[in-house]
């Protein structure tokens, strides 16, 4: 049986059929290491040993796919396994911020029971981890004087008054990501209108909760866009068709009420007056979304968009079919659509042709997902309907780019000015690429300063020193053509796991490969003690150099471990001198076929690479570094690199990773 975060990632990769899924994608899923989605592979690979015709395969580069040529075997052993594929659960996201989303939306929004193991199994945490999220959640209310309470047969709930949930609700929900997003292609000045957003939502949501109807948060910020829009397509004259559907009774209904209630209250503030046409379709929005009214959205019909919405965002990069705000928001805004489209009522859009001007990539999303959906087969939609769904990938696109900056550490000599001259440069320069995680002087690098770091900025050369993230060395300037050749290093990252800044020239890696490992420092052996191979390995590059070169040597590699960890995995260490004290550089390898204790937190290295850098030259270093640094993904040559019987042997699939790039 799997467990939950195994479970999880077979529920990942079988919504990326027939395609693969970086260790990077998956580990940001489960909110774990990449190192530790490599474990979950290989427990997952033994239990699937059991089922014939289904398996995960890893490709270097690439990452994960599963593999079935047995469908009966593959929903043998979904069901076994109790995967949930329908997505009717919620879908998405072990992020932190996600859960804190879809936790909010069901205590302030559905008010429906909600009970603590249910909600674990929903979100695939554990206990411990779902305690985590409403302790933090619990902070987060204390300023708003909300509270979270349970009973048996109530589950848990949120107790406060009316007017501190709303206030909650603005600050959490509407002051952040999609509204926000918005305000990038639809300001203001844009919309030509004198009431803002967050003055709309306000009264959406007093109007709506006065009303006691039940709206997500995306159903909410689904309607003020509606309503921004239709401000603007009345000061420019554009009408919206009548609903002559007879058996719609939407004048009888409290959503129609509501309604007439918040276009009011908007007519108030800006002096235009709605035409009653606009008050009907949103009470069609208000009767098709509210929780448990079930009169124009039946549960299957609801299933069944999903279904063909997710099958066909799988035609997009990563960053939509994970976007859990994009779907459901695309999910609102679809629903709705369906049933206007049934009662023929269409809606046009004030912005449809700045959108295919200056969007049109987001454009040709919108038509390639509505083409790709069933539901939608027996329509023909307008260009102002396809702008409006454009408008969603359009807000998706900036919350990825906001979310996925890469965070770096920026490391300079001591000089407080200095530093802070090279963050400001940075900020100005890769401000919407990057996110700078900490300012640092030399002597502060550490293993807690490099967590969750993407690559390294630094004013000071550290060619001396091996990092498992790349690293570039500029000026306290940043010239341009520094910042030309971050950005090229960036690009590289994106398209894949490669190290930043590696030149695009042909470089002949077999060449310095010859230059820096040889039989004579080559060492394979069943087991061996950490100190004992130490050892051995430095008194095998000590040959040809000065004497003292050994205990030199013993005393730089602890100086540089006490500076940062040289483990790069669960079977990789890669020790180095913290600067050069060679003549001639070389690096020694050793590879030890039953493992060896590094320390308590590595018990089983398999792979050293002792490396000793020259005082005088060190060309190819960062390439060879650089391949030793692919190698810790590169499962397949590891298990082939451990039936090695000889150097040559080595060389062969060492040098097959560079390959393996192409």
């Amino acid at each position: 049986m799997l467990t939950k975060k195994e479970a999880r990632i077979i529920q990942l990769l079988s919504q990326h059929r027939d395609s693969f899924v970086r260790s990077r994608e998956l580990a940001d899923e489960l909110g774990c290491s990449d190192r530790t989605i490599r474990n979950y592979y290989k427990t997952i690979s033994e239990k699937l040993s059991d089922y014939a015709g289904v398996d995960i395969i890893s490709k270097q580069g690439n990452g994960y796919a599963l593999k079935v040529s047995d469908e009966r075997t593959y929903s043998d052993f979904i069901k076994e396994n109790h995967i949930t594929l329908s997505q009717k659960q919620y879908v998405g996201k072990t992020d932190i911020n996600d859960r804190y989303n879809y936790i909010l939306n069901k205590l302030l929004f559905e008010q429906n029971e909600i009970y603590f193991d249910d909600l674990a199994d929903e979100l695939y945490v554990s206990r411990s981890t779902l305690s985590a999220d409403f302790k933090k959640i619990r902070q987060k209310f204390l300023p708003y004087h909300l509270k979270i309470e349970s009973k048996a047969n109530k589950g848990v709930y949120v107790t406060g008054t009316e007017r501190d949930k709303r206030r909650f609700i603005m600050d959490y929900f509407i002051d952040s990501d999609f509204l926000n997003t918005m305000h990038s292609y639809v300001d203001n000045e844009l919309l030509n209108q004198k009431i803002s957003f967050e003055e709309m939502t306000i009264i959406v949501l007093d109007e709506c909760r006065e009303g006691q109807l039940k709206l997500s948060d995306f159903v909410i910020q689904n309607l003020v866009i509606h309503i921004a829009l239709a401000l603007r397509r009345i000061a420019e004259g554009f009408k919206i068709a009548k609903i002559t559907d007879e058996d719609i009774k939407l004048k009888e209904t409290i959503e129609h009420l509501i309604a007439e209630r918040i276009l009011m209250r908007i007519a108030s503030s800006t002096g235009i007056d709605f035409p009653e046409e606009e008050a009907d379709y949103i009470t069609l929005h208000l009767l098709s979304k509210s929780y448990g009214s079930g009169r124009y959205e039946s549960e299957d019909l609801h299933e069944r968009l999903r279904h063909e919405l997710l099958a066909s965002l799988r035609q997009f990069d990563a960053f939509v079919q994970n976007d859990f705000q994009l779907i459901e928001g695309l999910l609102v805004h679809l629903s709705t659509l369906l049933i206007r489209l049934e009662s023929h009522v269409a809606l046009d859009n004030p912005l449809t042709a700045d959108i295919q001007s200056n969007y049109g990539d987001m454009y040709h999303w919108a038509e390639l997902t509505i083409a790709k959906m069933p539901l939608f087969e027996r329509f023909q939609l307008s260009a102002d309907e396809l702008a409006y769904i454009a408008l969603h990938f359009m807000a998706g696109r900036e919350r990825y780019k906001e979310k996925y900056k890469y965070n770096i550490l920026v490391i300079c000599a001591t000089g407080y000015g200095s530093a802070q001259m090279l963050k400001s440069r940075i900020e100005n320069e890769l401000g919407q690429t990057v996110h700078i995680s900490d300012v640092i002087g030399y002597y502060e690098i550490n293993d807690d300063k490099l967590q969750g770091i993407d690559f390294i900025i630094s004013s000071i050369d550290l060619s001396n020193l091996i990092f498992n993230v790349p690293v570039f060395t500029v000026s306290v300037f940043l010239t341009k053509d520094e910042v030309i050749t971050i950005k090229d290093g960036i690009s590289k990252l994106r398209k894949s796991k490669e190290i930043l800044g590696k030149s695009s020239v042909s470089i002949d890696y077999s060449k310095y490969f010859d230059d820096y490992f040889s039989e004579e420092l080559f060492i394979i052996v069943d087991e061996i003690g950490k100190a004992e191979l130490m050892e051995k390995m430095i008194a095998q590059l000590a040959v040809d150099e000065e004497p003292g070169f050994s205990k030199r040597m013993c005393e730089l590699l602890t100086q540089r471990e006490l500076m940062s960890s040289v483990v790069f995995s669960d079977t990789i260490a890669v020790p180095h001198p913290i600067k050069a004290v060679a003549s001639n550089h070389h690096i020694a390898v050793a590879i030890i076929k039953n493992g060896m204790w590094w320390d308590e937190q590595y018990p089983s290295i398999k792979f050293v690479f002792l490396t000793s850098m020259s005082t005088h030259d060190n060309e190819g270093l960062p390439e060879m570094a650089s391949m030793i640094v692919d190698l810790v993904d590169c499962d397949y040559i590891q298990e082939k690199l451990m039936s090695c019987q000889h150097f040559e042997q080595f060389r062969e699939l060492f040098l097959s990773i560079e390959k393996g790039r192409e």
